[in-house]
């Protein structure tokens, strides 16, 4: 089961996840995401993984895919609490990864 939390701080969604994240489990905020990017218009994003029991290696992928397609939407993200940051790769002006969520406005503002 996934919890997905969203709070809207600043203008910028912040997305907490919460429980296990696999394959199924992803349509769940993979829907949170496109609503936010294309119904809302949202382009910065922080994903909280902290709370997250378990992700595994094929989900990686999945959530690749979906910074891409938000990188596509001229986009970025702030990663926080994910130790794996080679899983998911490096973009120096797209993608952040912060220990503590607050630290996203050090990379993102309007």
């Amino acid at each position: 089961m996934l919890e997905v939390n969203t709070l809207i701080e600043r203008g910028i969604p912040f997305l907490s996840l919460g429980g296990i994240l696999n394959q199924n489990t992803f349509k769940k905020l993979g829907s949170e995401i496109n609503y936010l990017l294309y119904n809302q218009g949202f382009q910065y994003f922080v994903l909280d993984f902290s709370d997250i029991n378990f992700i595994p290696e094929k989900t990686y992928l999945n959530i690749q895919n979906k910074l891409v397609e938000i990188f596509l939407n001229c986009g970025r993200v702030v990663v926080c609490g994910i130790n794996n940051h080679d899983k998911i790769g490096y973009t120096k002006d797209k993608l952040f990864y912060v220990n503590e969520k607050l630290d996203a406005f050090k990379y993102l503002y309007l």
